[in-house]
């Protein structure tokens, strides 16, 4: 798999980039009309016009590259355990932005231990505690073995 991370990484970053410099401008419904500039002092649209383009313009650009990878015979069969990764991984996040009580622990929000209590964050952090120090390595290590015993 030849997938370009270094772009990916960059698309990622500076959305977020994007998304934690807007929710911390705290903007407010009557503010959504505010006319933008373009540096040669044009209208540009306004700040409503704005946040509407960046949800909409991922979905636009999402279309583009399925329709080039099909023109370029690069089309995918199916979506890649590591593009559904980063699907869900996008829609937690989305989930935790303007969550204001992640610390709260919670009764029964692991379906897995429902007299247990937890915090979102502790959630949170477990999953990416679990990216970080078991996902790869583990796999890494079954793979190593299953490949060792095909050569042997």
């Amino acid at each position: 798999m030849a997938t370009d991370w270094k772009l990916v990484r960059r698309l990622v970053n500076s959305a977020l980039d994007a998304c934690e410099a807007l929710d911390q401008l705290e903007i407010r419904d009557e503010e959504r009309s505010a006319t933008m500039r373009t540096v040669d002092g044009q209208e540009a649209g306004t700040v409503w016009d704005a946040l509407q383009s960046a949800h909409t313009a991922p979905e636009n650009v999402r279309y583009m590259v399925i329709r080039g990878r099909g023109q370029l015979g690069d089309s995918a069969p199916f979506v890649q355990p590591v593009s559904r990764v980063l699907q869900q991984v996008g829609s937690l996040a989305a989930e935790l932005v303007g969550a204001q009580q992640l610390q709260v622990p919670i009764e029964g929000i692991d379906p897995y231990a429902p007299g247990k209590e937890q915090s979102l964050e502790s959630a949170i952090e477990n999953l990416s505690a679990w990216y970080e120090s078991y996902l790869v390595s583990n796999v890494e290590g079954a793979l190593a073995s299953v490949r060792d015993s095909d050569h042997s």
